[in-house]
């Protein structure tokens, strides 16, 4: 009887604590609340190793970084258009004038733009006259060549022998009336 006794009082307070702390709605006992505050931070620590957090404000900055400069390059202008020389300006005034039958001072034109690679365009009307058309010129050897003055669609045959930019003509005319390019 000894050791019932001895044994109910050993248990006593521990199930006794359990007991009222279940009915009483209390939160685990200390020791308890720090068993699961240990196994918690063990597991944390075995994943922290095994997989490390990333970095993510170092990231987002590296990324960051990186989109600036590619911004920059995409923006950064690599070298203005040259301007129309003088010489230029004269020379696809008289193209002009001769691919229209025109004379050189019935020609007002405007060049819109002329390419490094030889290529150029623009807008053309006769003096006076309010209506006018675009044109495209390639220089070959030199020389400056019309491919196309009007209003509508270019032939092929033209813009195509001239290679002039898809970009400036992006459909042509076959002979047959079919759109190409």
């Amino acid at each position: 009887m000894k050791k019932t006794l001895r044994l109910v009082l050993l248990l006593l307070p521990i199930v006794g604590g359990e007991l009222l702390a279940a009915c009483s709605g209390a939160s685990p006992t200390p020791n308890m609340q720090a068993t699961i505050q240990a196994a918690v931070s063990t597991q944390l620590a075995s994943l922290t190793q095994a997989a490390p957090t990333p970095n993510y404000p170092a990231t987002i900055a590296a990324q960051s970084t990186q989109i600036g400069a590619l911004q920059a390059t995409a923006a950064a202008p690599t070298a203005p258009p040259p301007a129309p020389t003088p010489d230029d300006a004269l020379a696809l005034r008289h193209a002009l004038a001769a691919y229209l039958a025109w004379p050189p001072s019935h020609v007002d034109m405007s060049i819109g733009e002329i390419r490094p690679d030889g290529f150029a365009r623009g807008s053309v009307k006769k003096v006076g006259e309010m209506e006018g058309a675009a044109w495209f010129a390639a220089k070959v050897e030199g020389v400056w060549m019309i491919a196309y003055v009007g209003q509508g669609v270019p032939p092929c045959q033209r813009v195509n022998a001239l290679h002039i930019p898809v970009a400036w003509a992006d459909f042509c005319m076959q002979g047959n009336n079919t759109v190409h390019r």
